[in-house]
């Protein structure tokens, strides 16, 4: 089964860094993490730290599309907000065949995966506040984020791309190589398409006011029917 958290108690190891101590049980040093991608020629260590970002930021996808899931007021987008936390599903289940196909652990948590994980987790703290903002502009918050996300992703397939390329011939090269290949498409489509729907909402709305108007009236009545539901 797919980890979606990496937690101690999932079988964790963790790389020490300035601030962090780790339990000797979980602590992972650099001489451990040489046989990653074998037969290579790249810097083991550092191409493990990588991955184990790549996969972190997935994961935190995750985090934030059932965030997104919740908070959006547009059926439409509830729908393709459920399909696209399936597509990462995928995504994350990739990245671990292939961390474990180069001899790592997929729930070893690198420096770098620690970094991104605690950027990537402001941008879902961001949308749980969402009362200084209409919906109409929240839902354009929500698609921005995703976007931020998704351009990261391909970002990561590109990189992984990258490593491959540069790879001595091996059989960590051809695994790089088939992942990047199956990452980097629903990547760049989910990018895309968030890109379309932030156009098409922006365009809408600074083409037909109305169209702002209505978005704010339904919140207004929203608002109403919440109030009148809240106990006293």
């Amino acid at each position: 089964m797919v980890t979606t958290v990496v937690r101690p108690e999932t079988g964790a190891t963790i790389k020490p860094g300035p601030m962090v101590t780790v339990p000797p049980e979980l602590e992972i040093q650099e001489d451990q993490l040489e046989g990653f991608a074998a037969g290579s020629g790249l810097n083991a260590p550092f191409l493990a730290g990588q991955l184990s970002a790549f996969i972190a930021h997935e994961r935190m996808g995750l985090n934030l599309l059932r965030t997104l899931h919740t908070r959006t007021d547009n059926p439409a987008l509830r729908s393709r907000y459920a399909d696209l936390e399936s597509d990462t599903l995928e995504a994350v289940t990739a990245w671990e065949r292939l961390i474990i196909a180069l001899g790592g652990n997929p729930q070893y948590a690198s420096p770098a995966g620690r970094v991104t994980e605690g950027l990537d987790s402001k941008i879902v703290e961001a949308l749980l506040l969402s009362g200084s903002a209409d919906q109409m502009t929240f839902e354009q918050a929500c698609l921005q984020a995703f976007l931020t996300g998704a351009n990261q992703c391909v970002a990561n397939a590109t990189l992984l791309a990258a490593f491959a390329d540069e790879a001595d011939d091996s059989p960590a090269k051809q695994e790089m190589t088939v992942s990047a290949e199956a990452l980097l498409p629903p990547a760049q489509s989910h990018a895309d398409w968030a890109t379309k729907m932030l156009r098409k909402m922006a365009v809408t709305q600074a083409k037909h006011p109305v169209a702002q108007k209505i978005g704010q009236a339904a919140e207004k009545a929203m608002d109403k029917v919440r109030n009148a539901v809240t106990p006293g």
